[in-house]
Parts: C-alpha cells; sequence; structure tokens
C-alpha cells in the first residue's frame, strides 16, 4: 500500500491510512493514540442516532473529543432520514468535520430495524439518508460492503446511488 496524502470533500488528511469504528475500542484515547501512531483520520465507535435523539448518556459519551484531535470524524448508523439529518445537524456532531453512514453493519439487531447492511436491500431509503445527512454541510461518507448475499452483489450499483 502506497501512503499518500488523500481529500475527503474540503479536507485533506495527511495519509490514507484510517482507523475503522471498532464497537468497544475506538473511544478518544485510542483514537489519540491511533493519531500519534501515524493514523491519517480515525472515527468515533458507532453511534445510534435514536440512541443520540433520547439523550443517552452512554451514546453521548461515545463523541467525546477535544481540539487534540485535528480531525474528527463520527459514524452514525440510523434508518430514519429526518432522524439522521436531525441529528447531523445537532450540537452533539457539531464539533466533528466528518460524518460516516453505516450502511454496512451486519449485525441482527441492526439489520431488524432497517439500519446498517438492511440499507443495501433499500436503495430509495439510502439515497434519502444519504441526501439528508449532507444537508449539515459536512462531508459525509459511507461504510457499505459489496453486498447482502453472496449471489445478490450490488457494490457498483450501490456507489454509484451514493455518488449521486
Amino acid at each position: 500500500m502506497k501512503i499518500k496524502e488523500i481529500r475527503l470533500g474540503s479536507i485533506v488528511l495527511p495519509n490514507n491510512v484510517f482507523m475503522a469504528p471498532l464497537a468497544g475500542y475506538t473511544c478518544y484515547p485510542f483514537r489519540n493514540l491511533c493519531y500519534e501512531l501515524g493514523a491519517g483520520l480515525c472515527f468515533t465507535e458507532m453511534v445510534n442516532v435514536n440512541s443520540l435523539r433520547y439523550n443517552d448518556i452512554a451514546t453521548k459519551r461515545l463523541l467525546l473529543t477535544t481540539q487534540k484531535e485535528k480531525y474528527k470524524a463520527v459514524q452514525l448508523v440510523g434508518s430514519d432520514p429526518r432522524a439522521i439529518e436531525q441529528m447531523a445537524k445537532s450540537d452533539y456532531i457539531a464539533d466533528f468535520d466528518i460524518i460516516d453512514i453505516n450502511m454496512g453493519c451486519p449485525v441482527p439487531n441492526l439489520v431488524k430495524s432497517g439500519q446498517g447492511s438492511a440499507l443495501l436491500g433499500d436503495l430509495k431509503r439510502a439515497s434519502h439518508i444519504i441526501k439528508n445527512c449532507r444537508k449539515s454541510g459536512k462531508t459525509v461518507t459511507v461504510k457499505t460492503r459489496i453486498g447482502l448475499k453472496e449471489d445478490k452483489l450490488i457494490a457498483a450499483e450501490f456507489a454509484k446511488m451514493c455518488d449521486t
């Protein structure tokens, strides 16, 4: 892998080595350690917009950040385009430069509620979520998978939808 500067929207990151969101690991101190070791970008743990809307204390802790983190990226998960927009524009997310929308998590509880990788099967809803999140004015990225099932790979179609 060639390490090089990379641009996400209007943000120029020092390199293309990213620390993905990992439940139970990507807390503020861990992200800082990753930055010290050379990561170009680190994400928060996955933050459920429904929990955030109801002011869940544990969820708010996932959003801890300071000026020490030069680039701030949060990963949101949800199935309601209006809720995603509301939280993306909220004070909770105000300090973050980048919002990554999780459309790839296969955890059964998320999929049952139409979140995560369930959105691979609902391109219209996924498109609305992305468009509403972009209304925040922040750089938006999407975590996805190549498909829901081995015999139904939709990565190309999904990527085109994300780019519109």
